[in-house]
């Protein structure tokens, strides 16, 4: 039996979170103790096996550089053998620092571009690299994210994607209703700003279209203004988080995701699984080409291109066959990806590792 600790700021509704929430789950019904240790906020988005102890103990104690090293440094010492890991880059830092002096074994799972995961400065950089000698193992969840480090990390890391939600509804079958769908974190790096201008120009020539945005986050107000700005708020929705969020958007006709930078994608993974045709970015670290063949189970489109953006959505409402043909071949990666075969991938690496 090992101890396994997700050492996080809080549950909130992001796509590390809830692949936190499964693994967590699998781990303790394989025997395993699982924690959540929460040092922000004791917000828990996410259904939890009863099982998983979540952990509120830091919270109010990390309020800066030094608590933080002090208070990860003291809560590790105290919970001796142990397996931490985190899910977030300069959070990893932290822990990988503070994990001197203890007995804990520290876990990296990279899963944003790790060109981008820690602001541009090369003494940060640097850091990483440091620190990175520090960690007993690395998951990556693509290939171009692995190959971006060398054979120092390279050597002790391990390429898992996502798991698939094991309850997800099937692929819908019937007319599709028109509305295209998103779901992810209000963030910069999602590119918002680049569906709702796209979909401002799609919606002159589809004008019965409309645009549903599930998620929250820090962009929530100025997206609100651009679509306001747009003159398109009649068409346009923003959803909130919404925990059954597949249910929702299950007859959409499309699922757009237009980001510049994305670890792999938990919502276009979750999205293709039921059956949605996908519009995505063809983005680094390379997690939507590992999974998407460009009109056999979805549509890539370059970064940052509002033209080709447009191109595949107008592709997508006027080819009934093809979007027909990409929601059957985009459901069958439910199975590959399903949660018993990426979480034994999971709990063999650390097996091996420790």
């Amino acid at each position: 039996m090992r101890k396994i600790i997700f050492l996080i700021p809080a549950m909130r509704g992001g796509g590390a979170e809830r692949v936190i929430s499964v693994l967590t789950d699998y781990f303790v019904k394989k025997g395993h103790i699982a924690k959540i240790a929460l040092f922000k906020s004791d917000v828990v988005e996410y259904t939890l096996n009863p099982d998983v102890v979540v952990d509120k103990q830091l919270i109010g104690k990390c309020n800066n550089t030094i608590s933080r090293l002090i208070e990860f440094h003291k809560y590790m010492k105290k919970e001796g053998e142990c397996i931490v890991f985190s899910f977030f880059t300069m959070i990893g830092l932290y822990i990988l620092l503070s994990s001197i002096g203890t007995k804990a074994k520290v876990i990296i799972s990279e899963r944003l571009d790790p060109a981008q995961s820690i602001p541009k400065k090369k003494w940060l950089f640097k850091v990483r690299e440091i620190l990175y000698g520090l960690a007993a193992g690395f998951v990556f969840q693509t290939n171009d994210a692995r190959d971006f480090f060398g054979d120092n990390v390279r050597k002790r890391s391990v390429v898992i994607p996502n798991p698939i939600k094991d309850n997800l509804p099937m692929r819908y079958v019937g007319e599709r209703k028109k509305k295209i769908v998103t779901f992810a974190r209000l963030e910069p790096q999602k590119n918002y700003p680049l569906l709702i201008n796209s979909f401002s120009e799609f919606c002159k020539k589809y004008p019965e279209y409309t645009l549903e945005i599930y998620g929250q986050g820090e962009m929530e107000d100025p997206l609100k203004a651009m679509v306001k700005e747009l003159k398109i708020e009649e068409r346009v929705r923003f959803m909130g988080f919404e925990r059954n969020i597949h249910e929702k958007i299950l007859d959409a006709s499309m699922f757009i995701l237009p980001s510049d930078y994305e670890g792999l994608s938990n919502s276009m993974l979750e999205a293709m699984a039921i059956g949605l045709p996908c519009i995505c970015t063809d983005c680094p670290p390379g997690g939507a080409k590992m999974f998407i063949e460009n009109r056999v189970n979805g549509l890539l489109v370059p970064i940052k291109d509002k033209k080709s953006m447009v191109d595949a959505m107008n592709l997508l409402a006027d080819d009934i066959a093809l979007r027909d043909k990409i929601s059957c071949n985009a459901a069958k990666v439910r199975h590959e990806l399903s949660k018993e075969i990426i979480c034994e991938k999971w709990l063999t690496f650390i097996e091996q590792l420790i």
